[in-house]
C-alpha cells in the first residue's frame, strides 16, 4: 500500500514527510521544555515532555507501519541511488540504537517523573534527572541530525 506523495517534494511519502518535520523540531521543543523547568514550571516541562515523547512514539509506530506496508525498508528507500549500500545500512542501525536508547531513557525519565510527582518535588530528582536529561537531549539531537541525513540520501539524492 502506498500512501500519498509528501509535502516536501522529494520521493518521500506524506507520514516520512511528517516524520522528518517532527524529529526535526524535537530538539528544539525539548530545548523550550528545559527553558519551562529553568523557570519554575515543572509541571508545564512534565506536561510537554510526556506529550512530545506520546507524539514520537505514534509516529514511529505509524512510520514503521508504513515501511511494512512499503514491502520493508528495502522496498521503501528502492528509488535511492544509496539503496542497499553500505552507508546506509550503517547509518540506518546507527540511528535506530540511538533513537531506541534515547527514547527508553526519556521514558524512563517521564514514568519517574510522574510516579515522584516531580511538578510538586523537584529538588528531590534534580541532579540525576538532569543529567539523564542531557544524555536524552544529546541523543535527541543526534536523532534529528542522523534521520535528515538519511532522509536526503534515501528521498533526496
Amino acid at each position: 500500500m502506498k500512501l500519498p506523495q509528501g509535502f516536501l517534494g522529494t520521493r518521500g511519502d506524506v507520514l516520512m514527510d511528517a516524520v522528518l518535520v517532527a524529529i526535526v523540531l524535537t530538539p528544539f521543543l525539548f530545548l523550550w521544555a528545559v527553558r519551562l523547568a529553568r523557570s519554575g514550571r515543572y509541571k508545564a516541562h512534565r506536561n510537554l515532555q510526556t506529550c512530545l515523547l506520546t507524539l514520537l512514539l505514534v509516529a514511529v509506530v505509524l512510520f514503521e507501519i508504513d515501511i511494512r506496508l512499503s514491502g520493508g525498508t528495502e522496498a521503501f528507500l528502492e528509488g535511492s541511488p544509496y539503496a542497499g549500500s553500505s552507508l546506509l545500512k550503517w547509518l540506518l542501525r546507527t540511528h535506530v540504537a540511538v533513537a531506541v536508547s534515547s527514547f527508553a531513557l526519556w521514558a524512563w525519565l517521564v514514568v519517574l517523573a510522574w510516579k515522584h510527582r516531580m511538578d510538586l518535588h523537584p529538588q528531590l530528582f534534580s541532579a540525576v534527572h538532569r543529567r539523564r536529561g542531557y544524555w536524552v537531549f544529546a541523543g535527541t539531537v543526534f536523532t534529528s541530525l542522523t534521520g535528515v541525513w538519511l532522509y536526503v540520501i534515501g528521498f533526496v539524492a
